[in-house]
């Protein structure tokens, strides 16, 4: 049965939820490092290199999740090179198109980055001094521009797919203006929580200074997704109390709010560095929740004839 008797079912499930949650991580985390390196100091830069060892790695997932979600790999390449030409192919207007062109780039950003820190921490040695300089610049106006290029690739990605969610015309997406500030805050809160569980898992030279830091930027992000939550339940007007009282609306604040925001505020609160980890987990379930609510919304209530 489809989602509306108006428009197409657009049949995404599992691969699509974990295309957006990746996606928001890779995007959230690598849009942290990237502000670091333009207005932090060695501490937070040594810190936030935790986003360039996830991004990467996390994008390309998610390219793999959306060609085995669309069937045929084909149409991934369709969407950037013409067919018959083999021209570069950009529609402005069709979301698809934009968003598999700004998946390549920030794909191409965080695959520079994922080099640049392999090669910063000894990964990967390069014996040419000068070459070893050149990867993902950090110093000097090239740094500054990498990583304000990068920031606007990831800032795009992480709110994207709130964009693409609206362009559909489905009932509940179409009627908010607000999912992509939204996913866009939750991709800044499961971004710095994904650099915080690595930091604590791997990176042990990251000062406790630096690491309070990040803790307090995610309280801050964790804040701003409360707040855009609000909003986006006072814009759907009279659909927010069928929408966020029924399955699977109601996941938002059953368990979204109080485990993947209110929960983390607390550890972080009473525990303080020694809750880091459990904090940071809480913040990505919670996300991850968010994520699977708001695309197996509309709800199936919404076909009844009225």
């Amino acid at each position: 049965m489809g989602m509306d008797r108006y428009v197409a079912d657009p049949y995404w499930g599992g691969y699509i939820i974990w295309y957006f949650y990746l996606g928001g991580i890779a995007a959230g985390a690598y849009a942290m490092a990237a502000l670091a390196s333009l207005f932090g100091d060695e501490s937070d830069r040594r810190a936030t290199r935790a986003a360039h060892y996830l991004a990467f790695p996390l994008v390309g997932l998610c390219g793999v999740l959306l060609i085995v979600d669309l069937g045929r790999p084909e149409r991934f390449w369709h969407m950037l090179i013409q067919s018959e030409t083999y021209r570069p192919m950009f529609k402005w207007w069709s979301p698809m198109s934009a968003g598999s062109w700004g998946l390549s780039v920030f794909g191409a950003f965080s695959a520079v980055s994922f080099l640049g820190v392999l090669v910063d921490d000894g990964w990967i040695r390069l014996g040419d001094a000068g070459i070893a300089r050149m990867v993902a610049p950090r110093r000097g106006w090239p740094g500054k521009a990498f990583a304000l290029g990068g920031a606007a690739s990831a800032f795009f990605l992480g709110a994207y797919t709130g964009v693409l969610l609206a362009a559909t015309n489905q009932p509940i997406w179409a009627d908010t203006t607000w999912l992509a500030p939204l996913f866009l805050a939750s991709a800044a809160s499961t971004g710095l929580a994904a650099m915080i569980l690595l930091i604590r898992w791997r990176l042990d030279d990251v000062t406790t200074p630096a690491l309070e830091r990040l803790e307090w930027a995610d309280r801050w992000a964790m804040a701003l997704e409360a707040a855009m939550l609000i909003v986006f339940a006072l814009s759907l007007g009279r659909y927010a109390g069928p929408t966020l009282t029924r399955w699977p609306g109601v996941l938002i604040p059953a368990f979204v709010v109080p485990v993947g925001l209110v929960l983390p505020w607390i550890v972080q609160r009473t525990w303080g560095l020694r809750g880091a980890g459990a904090s940071a987990l809480l913040v990505l379930l919670g996300g991850f929740a968010l994520r699977a609510a708001v695309i197996w919304i509309p709800p199936p209530w919404l076909l009844t004839p009225h």
